[in-house]
């Protein structure tokens, strides 16, 4: 999946949210083909410039609500309300620009219940977030990715997967 989103702010601190954004990782779910057993693996998001000076992060589906809780992207701020302001309409000029679909309300409830920062139980290590004072994530939407038969060339096993 990709999330299209405008990325600004001071720029010292732009560029910190960048690197912290590359290492985040998430779980990777594949059939693998030879056994047909379900596996996950991790899969670290990758982080790229777009169209206009936008941004796309590119991470498993499944993972969608946990990004925009890590990104800090709430209903308030990253969904719509009942009246098209002046604002949405933009987004959806930036929407149509960028080839994206809107985030359903449903997934912006589901991010906010989930924590932006995890402390892994019986370890001195945690996850943290990329909410950074003097930066601002405007999502605009996301992009579909497709599913297929891939096959790994270090291993020679065949998956069936997302299309990162």
């Amino acid at each position: 999946m990709h999330l299209q989103f405008i990325l600004r702010g001071i720029n010292t601190q732009v560029e910190l949210w960048k690197i912290l954004a590359q290492g985040q990782f998430y779980k990777w779910k594949r059939l693998n083909m030879d056994t047909q057993k379900k596996e996950e693996i991790l899969c670290q998001g990758s982080l790229r410039p777009s169209v206009l000076g936008t941004w796309e992060f590119i991470f498993p589906r499944e993972a969608l609500p946990e990004v925009l809780s890590t990104m800090g992207a709430t209903l308030e701020n990253g969904g719509t309300g009942g009246n098209i302001s002046l604002k949405e309409l933009r987004m959806a000029t930036l929407r149509a620009i960028c080839g994206v679909k809107k985030i359903t309300k449903k997934i912006f409830r589901e991010a906010d219940k989930t924590p932006h920062s995890i402390v892994l139980t019986d370890s001195q290590r945690g996850l943290s977030n990329l909410i950074i004072s003097g930066v601002a994530v405007h999502i605009i939407g996301i992009k579909d990715d497709k599913d297929g038969e891939m096959t790994d060339p270090s291993t020679g096993k065949t998956y069936f997967q997302e299309f990162l």
